[in-house]
């Protein structure tokens, strides 16, 4: 079904800087920070992966009309940052545009949804986008209001005429914890194809969920009032019970099969979090792979640090150490024969690493020439060819 409709920007290649008079006045533009550009580099490798499977997939998929993707952003903000950097709206678009299959997607529409609840950032996003020069079938349509109350709608909507959402990807990056409902998150998450990245605040959430009056906020973030449970726990124990419980959530309120968290840490200590939702293993290997760019020795954290002339400092692995996964395989089957696919299974599915990447040449291969595992090959095939049987030794 066609989605609502919205209101295009317009045509205006001149750049403009608002801004706002008055002590309670917010911000149009300001500075991006090491924890929000670690974030946008998994924004965009995700995207730079999940946009031609996607494509592809709604190509194969349409039997009538023009295959569609919707990509949206719910907390999208000027577009870009007082120090020249994209904001995520122009990273998401550009993702489209800049990428090496874009032309091979000219039959797929592919449509930009950009929600901003401020009328100067909304006026400087489309400043910023009718600069670009986009094709035919890429429409972008900024919205002001908020995520719950604008793709809310469009969800509702859906939901009441029982039909379904087109595939979609959703970058949820609120300003603070309270504006992350998870009612919502469950609705647009309960159709087919449809997956979300969050950010979340975890610094703030630790520190005022045993405040007073946090209980709408607590009560909107969560979707529960189990929350209240860590009310009286401290430190590490909090930390995983609320992080846990977010999780939880997700899987819970829609069709979600799969979430991965991304820890983020800036040089003073606060503590954020990505977190992926999705219903197919092909998005969560998706995502891992773009975490892996960010973090090349865990896949799972990023700290921020800078060196002395105050250019942050990227950290490279020359090497993954890959012994917790060959524990993770012995603990799993035992002395039992497993299959090479129920190894990489295991691997996407139930731990940190890659199943195409560190499984058969940094794992298998070392434990096969130490003589920790035995290995059957179909015939005629070698290494660990579909169909390849494994056993650890006893």
């Amino acid at each position: 079904m066609p989605l609502p409709a919205f209101e295009p920007a317009k045509t205006n290649s001149t750049t403009r800087t608002f801004r706002l008079s008055g002590l309670m006045a917010k911000k149009v533009l300001w500075n991006l920070d090491d924890h929000t550009r670690a974030k946008h580099r998994i924004l965009r490798a995700y995207l730079d992966a999940w946009i031609p499977v996607m494509g592809r997939t709604a190509k194969g998929r349409s039997r009538t009309g023009s295959p569609r993707l919707l990509l949206v952003d719910g907390f999208a903000g000027p577009g870009r940052y007082a120090t020249g950097e994209d904001g995520s709206p122009l990273i998401m678009l550009k993702a489209l545009l800049e990428h090496a299959d874009f032309n091979n997607l000219s039959s797929v529409e592919f449509i930009y949804l950009f929600i901003e609840s401020s009328k100067a950032r909304v006026d400087h996003l489309k400043t910023e986008l009718d600069a670009i020069e986009t094709p035919a079938n890429v429409t972008c349509h900024v919205e002001k209001g908020t995520f719950e109350d604008k793709f809310g709608e469009i969800v509702d909507e859906i939901h009441q005429e029982d039909s379904s959402l087109i595939p979609t990807f959703a970058f949820v990056d609120p300003f603070g914890y309270s504006f992350t409902p998870m009612s919502l998150a469950g609705k647009f998450l309960d159709f087919p194809r449809c997956e979300a990245l969050f950010f979340l605040p975890m610094v703030d959430i630790l520190r005022f969920v045993s405040r007073d009056r946090q209980d709408d906020a607590m009560n909107s973030l969560f979707g529960t009032d189990r929350w209240r449970d860590a009310i009286k726990m401290q430190g590490e124990e909090r930390r995983t019970f609320l992080l846990s419980l977010f999780e939880d959530q997700l899987r819970e309120g829609g069709r979600v099969d799969y979430v991965r968290s991304f820890e983020i840490r800036t040089e003073k200590g606060r503590e954020y979090r990505l977190v992926f939702a999705s219903e197919h293993e092909k998005g969560l290997a998706l995502m891992k792979r773009a975490m892996w760019s960010v973090d090349p020795s865990e896949g799972v954290k990023y700290v921020a640090a800078r060196g002395r002339d105050g250019q942050e400092v990227l950290f490279t692995a020359d090497a993954v150490d890959t012994a917790p996964l060959l524990d993770h395989l012995r603990e799993k089957f035992g002395t039992d024969w497993f299959t090479i696919e129920a190894a990489e299974r295991t691997t996407l599915v139930d731990t940190n690493f890659l199943h195409d990447g560190h499984l058969k040449s940094k794992t298998l291969s070392p434990a096969r020439k130490a003589d920790l595992i035995e290995v059957e090959n179909p015939p005629g095939r070698r290494g660990f060819a579909p169909g390849t049987k494994i056993r650890f030794v006893s």
